[in-house]
């Protein structure tokens, strides 16, 4: 399934960072449109996982008639309308129009991604992963808990991201690149070491006081997680 969320915007300015960067570290790729025509593109090239789409007026938004469309064809894509209309009367417009769910702006970061998880749920498209156990680490990506030996590591929401890529990715060199890439999108340049301190948390975290290490830096190439030759990972 593609893991991709399109964001539209009909004004450039309205950024909304924490947001985006929130989603990111759900595990979602984000694609911003502000061009009803590039959406329409879009949506009916590669369907994506949901749409969030930013209106002052959701009831006239031409982008309806797209939407409408693919649910003609058999598409379930879940929409969800912010906007700086009042809940009520602008909660009622979105929804009329075709819309799954509605927030009004001000926005809470933390009530944000619990709408968002909640109408992929419901929707049938939140992506369900199995657990991953490399040696001792257990890491539970549904929930987003991490343990090794049975005791439960504290992990901000990025170390957890790293953590859970590089063990996704076990055996493989991951570039600095590549990591900044997936984990951190377009916020951050390549000529930042945020990927270097943020190893060393997850050192400290994963593989201090522990027999086996289990991350390794490749010189010149970037990180490996990689399993002891006694250790077992399903």
């Amino acid at each position: 399934m593609n893991e991709q969320i399109v964001w539209y915007r009909q004004e450039s300015g309205n950024k909304q960072v924490e947001l985006e960067e929130e989603l990111q570290a759900m595990g979602h790729p984000i694609t911003i449109s502000e061009d009803p025509e590039d959406l329409r593109l879009l949506l009916t090239g590669n369907m994506p996982l949901m749409l969030i789409v930013e209106l002052e007026e959701p009831e006239e938004w031409s982008g309806w008639k797209t939407i409408a469309a693919l649910r003609e064809q058999g598409e379930t894509l879940p929409v969800m309308v912010i906007s700086g209309q009042a809940t009520g009367e602008g909660a009622v417009a979105a929804f009329k129009a075709g819309g799954n769910e509605y927030m009004s702006r001000p926005l809470h970061t933390g009530e944000f991604s619990s709408r968002v998880r909640n109408l992929l749920e419901l929707a049938g498209r939140r992506r369900r992963s199995a657990l991953l156990k490399i040696d001792t680490l257990i890491i539970d990506p549904g929930r987003r808990l991490v343990s090794r030996e049975e005791k439960e590591l504290k992990l901000t929401p990025k170390e957890f991201d790293l953590l859970y890529y590089l063990a996704a990715h076990l055996g493989e060199i991951c570039s600095r690149d590549e990591i900044l890439k997936q984990i951190w999108g377009y916020h951050f340049h390549a000529d930042t070491n945020v990927v270097d301190v943020y190893i060393r948390h997850l050192r400290l975290k994963v593989d201090k006081g522990y027999r086996n290490k289990l991350i390794h830096t490749v010189r010149g190439a970037g990180y490996v997680m990689r399993a002891p030759e006694n250790g077992a990972t399903c």
